[in-house]
C-alpha cells in the first residue's frame, strides 16, 4: 500500500506541474495501464504512476473544459443559480459563490463562478436561488514571483470564472432556499454574533466553529502567521481529530454506564460515535479540502479498525493518500495537501522515534520538536519564512486549543438549549482563553521571535534540507552526521543572506490596474509605487510587493517613491504605512500624501531631489518646467535609471502636456531601452512626439484584465508598434523582469518564464 501511495503521489505531481497538460488523446490508455497495474507484478510501480498521471490529466481536462468561452469574456450575461458556501461581507460589498443552473443561464457559463456584489439590495443567504445580470472574466489572478497563485487556487476550488453583479437589471430572488449545511452554518454564525457581542475574538470563534474566516482582523492573521500558528484556525486534521477523540472518550463513558449497549463491542461503538461527530464538525466547517482529507484519513482508520484488517498506521496513511488522490488528484496543487500529509509523515516518524513508554508530555514535546524542524523546508517554499517562534508557540497553543478551546467551542453548539445568559458567560470564558493565547503569541513576537523572511529556495536545496533534517533526527545516523548539526544552520544562513544581484534589475509587478516597480542594484533597493489599495484591508502592497521582496531576499528598502497620490499608485501603502513610518519617502505630490498617510515621517518632493548614484547606476528625477502648478497626474515622479548606455524610464501617470515639457527640457536624452507606459496606455498620454523621442525597445503596460477604461488603448498600441517596440502587458504577461548590464538588457515575463497549464 505504501508503494501504491507513493506511485499515486508521483504520478499526480508529474501530471500537474508541466507547462501543458498531457494530451487528451492519451487518456484512452488509462484502462490498459490500470489492467497492467493490477495483473503484472513486474513494473507495477511504473504502471501505477502512469495510471495516476492519466487520471490526473482526465480531471485536468474536465476542469479546463469549464473555462469561460472567449466570446463571453467581459460581456453582460444573465445567469441563474444557487448561492453556495458562506457569503463574505465587506464594508460595501458581498463576495460569494454561485452554482450556475445551466438550463436557465447563458450557454457556456461555468458551473461554479465567484461574484462580488457592490452595495447589495438584499441580504444573501446560502441556498437562495437568484437571477443576476453579471459581467464575467476567465479565472485570472496576479502572477508575480513569490506571490500567491490565485489562478491555481481557483482551479483547485473548481471556480472557472469570476465577475461582479451589474446594476443594469435588478437582481431577482427566485427561491428562498430550504435547509442546507451552509444555511445551518450561517445561522450558527449569526447566533455566535448575538451571544458573543462583547467578545474581542468573535472572528476567531466563528473561524474555529464554521470555518468562516471573513471576520478575522488583519492583525490577528499577521500574528498567527508570524508565529507559525496559522494552522490553528484552519479547520483541518488537528481540529477534526480533537473532536473525534473527545467523542470517542464520551462514547466509551456512555457505553460503560449501560446507556448505549445496542452495539456489543465498546471500541466499535466509540469509533462510530467519534467518526459521526467528526463528520458533523467537518460539514459544519464547510468541508473545505483540508477537512475532506482529514475525514478520509479518519474514516480509513475507522474502517480498518471495524473490519479488523491487519493494517499498520503507515498503511492507513498510505491508503488515505490513495483515496484522496482518487477523489481529487488536483489536490497536489494545494499547499494544504502537502502540509496535511507532511504532518502525518512527521507523526509516523514520531511513533518510530519516541519510546512507547514515554508519557504524554514527552510525546507532545517530541512531536512539536519534529514539526518545528521537519516542516522548515515546506514553510520556506510556501511562506518564504522561518518561524523562529514555532516551537514555543505550539507547545502552548496546541494543548490549549486541543484540550480547551476546540472541545468547548464544539460542545457549546450542543448546549443551544441553555438560557442565553448562560451561553453568553460560557462564550466569554472561551474568549478569555483565546485572549490568553494571542497575548502569549504577541509576547513571543515582542521577544524578537517573529518570522524571518528568507529568499525562495531552489527545489534541490529544499530536498537536500529535508533529507538532512530527517537524517539528523534519526538516532542511528547521528554519529555519521555529527558535523551536520553545525553545517546545517550555515547552509540555511547562507541562503537567507541577500543573493548576488545583477548590476541592475527592474521588476514591474502585476498589480492589476495600478503600478508597482522594484528596482535593485548590487546593494540597494528602491520601490516605485505600491499598487492599489484602501483603508479597508485591500492592499496590493501587502499581497504582492512584500511577498516579492521576501522572494528576492530583500530585508530593507533604501528609498520609497510614491509617484503621486492616486489610489492605484499609493493605495497599497496603507497597510504598510506603519512598517515604513521612518523610511525616506519621495513623492511628486508630497502634500497630498501627508494628508492621506499622516504616519509617514519623512516625505519630500521628487521635483526638488537631485540625481544620485548607486553601485554604478545613475538615478535622476526628470521634471518639467512648471510641475508645481500642474495637475496631480502631471506632477508624477518621472524616474530615469541609467547603467552605461542602457536607459529605463518610469514616467508615472504624466499626460501629454507634461510629456511636451520633458521633450522641451531634455531634448535627445529621453531615448530609452525600456519604458513603462505613461498613465497605463491612456489616450491622454504617449503622444506621438513622446513615443518617437523615447523610441523604446521594450514597452510595459501596467493594466488590469478587461479594465473599464480599455487601457492600453488601441491607438497607443499602434504608436509603439510603429517604432518597433516589443510590448508587454501585465494583465496577460504577469510581472515583467528587466535585467541589465552596461551592454544590454534582457526582458522576460512571469507567465512565459514560468508557464503553467492553468494560465
Amino acid at each position: 500500500m505504501l508503494a501504491a501511495g507513493i506511485a499515486m503521489l508521483v504520478g499526480a505531481t508529474v501530471a500537474c506541474f508541466p507547462p501543458f497538460p498531457v494530451s487528451s488523446d492519451w487518456i484512452f490508455l488509462l484502462p490498459i495501464a490500470l489492467l497492467l497495474a493490477l495483473t503484472k507484478q513486474r513494473g507495477r510501480f511504473f504502471w501505477l504512476v502512469l495510471c495516476a498521471m492519466l487520471w490526473t490529466s482526465l480531471h485536468t481536462h474536465l476542469q479546463l473544459r469549464q473555462n469561460l468561452p472567449s466570446g463571453l469574456h467581459n460581456k453582460e450575461l444573465m445567469v441563474q443559480g444557487e448561492v453556495v458556501g458562506l457569503p463574505r461581507y465587506g464594508t460595501h460589498s458581498i463576495r460569494f459563490l454561485l452554482a450556475v443552473d445551466a438550463g436557465h443561464s447563458v450557454v457556456g457559463t461555468p458551473a461554479l463562478i465567484r461574484l462580488s456584489w457592490r452595495e447589495p439590495e438584499q441580504v444573501l443567504r446560502p441556498g437562495q436561488v437568484w437571477r443576476f445580470a453579471v459581467r464575467l472574466k476567465p479565472a485570472h489572478g496576479y502572477q508575480n514571483p513569490g506571490g500567491f497563485d490565485f489562478e491555481r487556487w481557483l482551479l483547485v476550488q473548481g471556480i472557472r470564472a469570476t465577475g461582479y453583479v451589474r446594476s443594469s437589471q435588478p437582481a431577482e430572488l427566485l427561491h428562498p432556499g430550504g435547509w442546507s449545511i451552509d444555511r445551518w452554518r450561517a445561522q450558527i454564525n449569526r447566533r455566535i454574533e448575538r451571544l458573543c457581542g462583547e467578545c474581542q475574538h468573535v472572528g476567531l470563534i466563528k473561524a474555529l466553529t464554521t470555518g468562516y474566516r471573513g471576520g478575522l482582523s488583519q492583525s490577528t492573521r499577521e500574528l498567527l502567521q508570524q508565529t507559525g500558528s496559522a494552522h490553528l484556525i484552519a479547520v483541518s486534521g488537528l481540529h477534526i481529530g480533537i473532536v473525534a477523540g473527545l467523542f470517542y472518550l464520551l462514547a466509551r463513558v456512555a457505553w460503560r454506564f449501560g446507556g448505549a449497549r445496542w452495539i456489543n463491542d465498546l471500541d466499535d461503538f466509540a469509533l462510530l460515535v467519534a467518526a459521526s461527530a467528526a463528520l458533523i464538525y467537518a460539514l459544519l466547517s464547510g468541508f473545505a479540502l483540508p477537512a475532506q482529507r482529514a475525514m478520509v484519513m479518519l474514516l480509513v482508520v475507522a474502517m480498518v479498525r471495524l473490519l479488523r484488517w491487519p493494517f499498520s498506521l503507515l498503511s492507513a496513511v498510505a491508503l488515505s493518500l490513495v483515496v484522496v488522490l482518487l477523489i481529487d488528484p488536483l489536490a497536489v496543487l494545494a499547499a494544504s495537501f502537502w502540509l496535511t500529509f507532511g504532518a502525518l509523515a512527521i507523526i509516523l516518524l514520531a511513533t518510530f522515534l519516541l519510546p512507547a513508554t514515554a508519557n504524554w508530555w514527552r510525546r507532545l514535546f517530541g512531536i512539536q520538536v519534529l514539526f518545528s524542524l521537519l516542516l522548515v523546508p515546506l514553510t520556506l517554499v510556501v511562506f518564504n519564512q522561518l518561524h523562529s517562534a514555532s516551537l514555543l508557540a505550539n507547545l502552548v497553543a496546541v494543548p490549549l486549543v486541543s484540550v480547551l478551546i476546540v472541545p468547548c467551542n464544539f460542545l457549546l453548539l450542543a448546549l443551544f438549549w441553555l438560557p442565553d445568559r448562560w451561553l453568553q458567560l460560557l462564550y466569554k470564558v472561551l474568549d478569555y482563553a483565546l485572549d490568553f493565547l494571542l497575548d502569549y503569541l504577541e509576547l513571543l513576537t515582542n521577544m524578537g521571535l517573529a518570522a524571518i523572511d528568507v529568499a525562495t529556495p531552489g527545489p534541490w536545496l529544499v530536498l537536500l534540507l529535508l533529507l538532512w533534517l530527517t537524517l539528523l533526527v534519526i538516532p542511528r545516523h547521528m554519529r555519521l552526521l555529527s558535523g551536520g548539526l553545525w553545517l546545517l544552520p550555515l547552509v540555511v544562513l547562507a541562503h537567507a543572506l541577500p543573493r548576488q544581484r545583477p548590476p541592475l534589475s527592474v521588476t514591474v509587478l502585476d498589480v492589476g490596474m495600478g503600478t508597482a516597480v522594484v528596482v535593485e542594484t548590487r546593494r540597494h533597493v528602491l520601490v516605485y509605487d505600491f499598487g492599489p489599495g484602501n483603508l479597508e484591508g485591500y492592499s496590493l502592497g501587502q499581497w504582492v510587493v512584500e511577498p516579492y521582496l521576501r522572494h528576492r531576499g530583500v530585508h530593507s528598502v533604501d528609498r520609497l517613491v510614491i509617484s503621486h497620490a492616486d489610489q492605484d499608485h499609493m493605495g497599497g501603502m496603507f497597510a504598510l504605512a506603519e512598517d515604513y513610518r521612518d523610511a525616506w519617502v519621495v513623492s511628486g505630490t508630497p502634500d497630498l500624501l501627508r494628508q492621506k498617510m499622516p504616519t509617514l515621517q519623512r516625505i519630500s518632493s521628487c521635483h526638488d531631489l537631485g540625481p544620485w548614484r548607486w553601485d554604478g547606476v545613475e538615478f535622476e528625477f526628470l521634471t518639467g518646467i512648471n510641475p508645481p502648478g500642474a495637475s496631480k497626474n502631471n506632477r508624477s515622479c518621472v524616474l530615469s535609471i541609467r547603467l552605461g548606455q542602457r536607459h529605463i524610464l518610469l514616467p508615472g501617470d504624466i499626460e501629454t502636456s507634461q510629456e511636451y515639457q520633458l521633450l522641451a527640457r531634455y531634448q535627445g536624452k529621453l531615448a530609452a531601452d525600456v519604458l513603462v507606459t505613461p498613465h497605463h496606455g491612456s489616450m491622454t498620454s504617449s503622444s506621438p512626439a513622446f513615443v518617437r523621442a523615447v523610441r523604446p525597445h521594450y514597452v510595459i503596460h501596467t493594466v488590469g484584465l478587461y479594465n473599464r477604461w480599455g487601457f492600453p488603448r488601441p491607438a497607443v498600441l499602434r504608436r509603439y508598434q510603429a517604432v518597433a517596440a516589443r510590448q508587454f502587458r501585465t494583465d496577460r504577461d504577469g510581472a515583467v523582469l528587466v535585467e541589465c548590464d552596461a551592454q544590454h538588457c534582457e526582458v522576460v515575463s512571469r507567465r512565459r518564464q514560468n508557464p503553467r497549464f492553468w494560465y
